[in-house]
C-alpha cells in the first residue's frame, strides 16, 4: 500500500471472506459505535425475501456475497470440494463460471458500498479478505455501482483498491490500533518492500 493509502484519514476497509465486515475510519479515528458493532455490513438486509442468515434475518449481505455462498453456487459445475482459494485462482485464470460469480458478488456488494460512500464519504475503500486479492474482476463492479448509486460528488472522489496485506491485514490492524491507543509506537520492519508510488 502506498503512502497515500496509509495516510488517508477517511476510509473503509471491507473484509470479504466467509463473513463480510467493515472497519470504518472517520477523520483518522476508528468508528466503533455505542456497543462496538459499527461496520457490521454483512448483516445489512439486501433481499428481505432472501435466505435466512445466522443472525436470524433474511437476505443479509454476507448470505449473498460471502465466500461460502459463492462456493455453493459453483458446486453443480465445479464440484462440492471447491474452495474459495481455488475459486479465486480459477477466476484469475479466466474460468467463466468463477468470473461470473465474482462479478455478480461485486455488483451486489457495490450497492452496499455505494450506500457507505453516501453515509461516510470516505477517501478510500480498501477491499481485503480472501476475495480481496482477485482485483479488478471484483473491484470494477463495485466502482460501477458507486458511480451509479452514490452521490456524484462523493463518488467522484473515492478510490476503490485491493488490500495489500492479505491474511495479515486484520491482525496487523489490531496491533496498530492497540499501539496507537496506548501511545506505544514500535517500528516493525515489513517483510515485503513497500511501494510508495
Amino acid at each position: 500500500m502506498g503512502r497515500r493509502q496509509r495516510n488517508a484519514r477517511d476510509l473503509v476497509y471491507i473484509k470479504l471472506a466467509t463473513g463480510v465486515g467493515a472497519g470504518i475510519i472517520a477523520d483518522g479515528r476508528v468508528l466503533r459505535g455505542s456497543t462496538g458493532t459499527a461496520g457490521e455490513i454483512g448483516h445489512l438486509t439486501v433481499d428481505d425475501r432472501g435466505p435466512v442468515c445466522r443472525c436470524g434475518n433474511r437476505g443479509c449481505l454476507e448470505m449473498l456475497v460471502g465466500a461460502d455462498h459463492l462456493v455453493r453456487l459453483l458446486g453443480p459445475s465445479h464440484g462440492n470440494d471447491l474452495t474459495i482459494e481455488r475459486l479465486s485462482t480459477l477466476a484469475t485464470a479466466g474460468d467463466r463460471g468463477c468470473r461470473r460469480v465474482i462479478a455478480d458478488a461485486g455488483r451486489i456488494l457495490g450497492v452496499t458500498v455505494a450506500n457507505l460512500v453516501n453515509v461516510v464519504n470516505p477517501q478510500r475503500i480498501v477491499v481485503g479478505g480472501e476475495l480481496g486479492t482477485i482485483g479488478d474482476l471484483l473491484l470494477d463492479p463495485i466502482r460501477q455501482a458507486i458511480a451509479r448509486c452514490a452521490v456524484h460528488e462523493a463518488a467522484q472522489h473515492v478510490q476503490v483498491i485491493s488490500g495489500q496485506l492479505g491474511a495479515r491485514a486484520e491482525a496487523l490492524g489490531g496491533v496498530a490500533l492497540a499501539l496507537h491507543e496506548t501511545g506505544s509506537y514500535v517500528a516493525v520492519p515489513s517483510p515485503h518492500p513497500i511501494n510508495d508510488q
